[in-house]
């Protein structure tokens, strides 16, 4: 019987990623080289390798392991490209799965591949399709592969030599990319240090997944090249950004990030909110957490998916919503006026709900302060751009990596409160329809081009 039951399960997770694969798959047959991806792929043409090593090192970034990859892997047939990046594109909801000890469960891989079916795939485009999922979706899929290592390894799974070098090999490779960098040092740094403090040991894979973060920071922070590029755009592009004060960067880039959550149409956090609001409810069913879980969702179907509707009939309500310019709500001009800080308290408090209620659910211990820092973690990845003059010219790629740590939470949600019941089951039943009209849409996109 439980031979069975495995048997049909591992067909139903087959057949999940297998149909998530395929509209991914069918999304690249239209895709061409552009932008950045033609820069990358004639640049030997002209320099040797150790040349453009060392001219991107002084004059441009720290990125040396990603472009010097992407020297020499541009220079290959284009198809090669979409054959890796379908592979890696379609193994993000395994990876997610497998982080959050899901890997075995197929309603938690339908929810996975729902989530990111919702996800605005063009957004990781801007700089040609390749380089942009090369720095951006594969060492995002770098780093959750080694993330769901050591949580096997944390929970007494056996990991073998050959998997530890692997997994430092590709945490390496992702922390040459700053946000994962950031992301993975706020993350593991406390929990290497809690475990410290706690006498627990501290292996050989967690030693290293903590250090090669801090090193890759430390690399970056002393590039010239990085210095360079900073001062160069910031003539290019934000000319009064040294006069700018620290509040007014934080300020920058905290609305920079959270906007686009509570006042534009994001599926994604949509999905994310709905699905807190459904855990406090089954797990914590208080006054408090419901309202902390509420208020947010409420916000964002008010202020983000009914946003013109809203704002037309109540226009007084503009003050709450963050101008659209390039210099942020808190200049020298408007420094003096309340209003001007108004978009900052209203996204800030509306995030800081958002943690109250994910820490009730998943509780006070470990988990919960995981769960909290994960997601203050994926806010930095996206609002260290206030600090840089290019926060407006990098575009919406910047929120990858925020957006893949909230999903990875939609499914610790899911986790803590699995689907029971006649409700949950029409409820998610719905959810997985629309995830299927979504990849039947993605698929249609990349075969419709052809025909």
């Amino acid at each position: 019987m439980k031979t069975g039951k495995a048997s049909r399960r591992r067909l139903w997770l087959a057949v999940i990623f297998g149909v998530f694969f395929l509209a991914v798959a069918l999304y690249h047959l239209p895709l061409t080289a552009s932008n950045d991806d033609l820069y990358y792929g004639a640049v030997l043409n002209v320099e040797t390798w150790p040349q453009f090593l060392l001219r991107h090192y002084q004059v441009w970034s720290a990125r040396l392991i990603i472009d010097g990859f992407l020297a020499w892997f541009a220079r290959l047939p284009y198809w090669v490209w979409k054959i890796l990046d379908s592979l890696i594109w379609g193994s993000l909801p395994w990876l997610l799965c497998r982080a959050a000890r899901l890997e075995g469960r197929p309603w938690a891989a339908m929810t996975a591949c729902g989530v990111l079916a919702f996800y605005p795939w063009h957004h990781i485009s801007g700089a040609g399709w390749m380089v942009t999922t090369v720095f951006y979706l594969w060492t995002g899929a770098a780093a959750l592969a080694a993330i769901g290592l050591l949580v096997r390894s944390l929970h007494g799974k056996i990991v073998r030599p050959w998997q530890t070098v692997l997994a430092l090999a590709g945490m390496t490779f992702a922390c040459n990319m700053e946000p994962v960098a950031l992301f993975c040092a706020l993350c593991l740094v406390p929990f290497c240090l809690w475990r410290l403090i706690r006498r627990k040991p501290v292996g050989v894979l967690l030693a290293g997944m903590t250090l090669i973060p801090l090193l890759m920071l430390a690399f970056a922070a002393l590039s010239p090249g990085l210095a360079s590029r900073t001062g160069g755009e910031t003539a290019s592009y934000w000319v009064d950004m040294p006069m700018r004060g620290l509040f007014q960067r934080l300020e920058l880039g905290l609305v920079f990030s959270l906007e686009p959550l509570f006042f534009e149409r994001n599926w994604v956090f949509l999905i994310f909110c709905v699905l807190l609001v459904r855990a406090v409810w089954r797990c914590a069913r208080r006054p408090l957490p419901l309202v902390c879980a509420g208020v947010p969702l409420a916000a964002v179907l008010l202020f983000g998916w009914a946003g013109a509707w809203t704002f037309r009939l109540l226009p007084a309500l503009e003050v709450l919503r963050p101008a659209d310019y390039e210099e942020g709500g808190v200049t020298l001009q408007t420094s003096g006026s309340w209003a001007a800080y108004l978009p900052l308290a209203v996204c800030c408090v509306l995030f800081l709900l958002c943690c109250v209620a994910l820490l009730v659910v998943l509780g006070p211990g470990i988990r919960g302060w995981i769960g909290l820092w994960v997601m203050a973690a994926g806010l930095c990845t996206q609002g260290m751009l206030g600090f840089s003059p290019t926060i407006w010219i990098s575009g919406t790629r910047t929120e990858f990596f925020f957006m893949l740590s909230i999903m990875a939470l939609c499914l610790l949600l899911v986790r803590r409160c699995p689907p029971r019941g006649r409700v949950d089951r029409l409820g998610f039943g719905a959810f997985y329809a629309l995830s299927l009209v979504m990849l039947a849409r993605m698929a249609w996109q990349g075969v419709s081009t052809l025909l």
